[in-house]
């Protein structure tokens, strides 16, 4: 059994973004899974609500993605059975060397989630950052090195499986080589 995740909390993105990763693991990501899981319940806020993923899906395969990635090839190469992260290579050195815009894990992680709800407001002011800093910090985890890259450092389209546009998700309302990646009338909504 494998779990596709995203969380939609807050007000940065709304259902035409689930809409369109839907659409972009439906027909790019060759992921043949049994469940679409979508979080929309608000529980610190923030990029905080993605801990959510390890409270509530405790077996099977899993693997998460962030609203602003554009998935153009195979994401089986994500698919793990210990936990893994983003190794962020394009990040300054001050922040943590993890991106959390794809997880993967099979199983219970739920001790991630648990240490996080014994505190929340002390390891929200700690990791200000975001959950990166934290996972790095706290979890075992292990990394993705190959797959994917940031929109932040490689702009034009290349042999990545993934995109992440994460502070750039801006750029995929306007028109570019994303465009034959995401759902029809994508654009439009904005």
């Amino acid at each position: 059994m494998l779990r596709v995740i995203c969380v939609c909390t807050g007000t940065k993105f709304d259902s035409i973004w689930v809409d369109n990763l839907k659409y972009m693991v439906d027909n790019f990501s060759k992921l043949d899974y049994s469940f679409f899981e979508v979080i929309e319940e608000e529980d610190y806020g923030d990029v905080y609500d993605k801990l959510q993923i390890f409270n509530k899906f405790r077996d099977g395969q899993n693997i998460y993605f962030d609203l602003d990635t554009v998935i153009r090839d195979n994401c089986n190469i994500f698919l793990k059975s210990k936990l893994h992260v983003c190794y962020a290579w394009w990040r300054d050195a001050y922040h943590t060397p993890l991106n959390s815009s794809i997880i993967s894990w099979e199983g219970d992680q739920s001790h991630i989630y648990d240490m996080f709800n014994e505190d929340p407001e002390y390891y929200m002011l700690k990791y200000n950052l975001g959950i990166d800093q934290y996972i790095y910090e706290n979890h075992y985890h292990r990394t993705f090195m190959q797959g994917f890259c940031s929109y932040q450092t490689i702009q034009d389209e290349q042999n990545y499986n993934v995109y992440l546009f994460n502070q750039r998700y801006q750029n995929l309302y306007q028109s570019g080589w994303w465009d034959r990646y995401l759902l029809p009338g994508f654009q439009d909504h904005f």
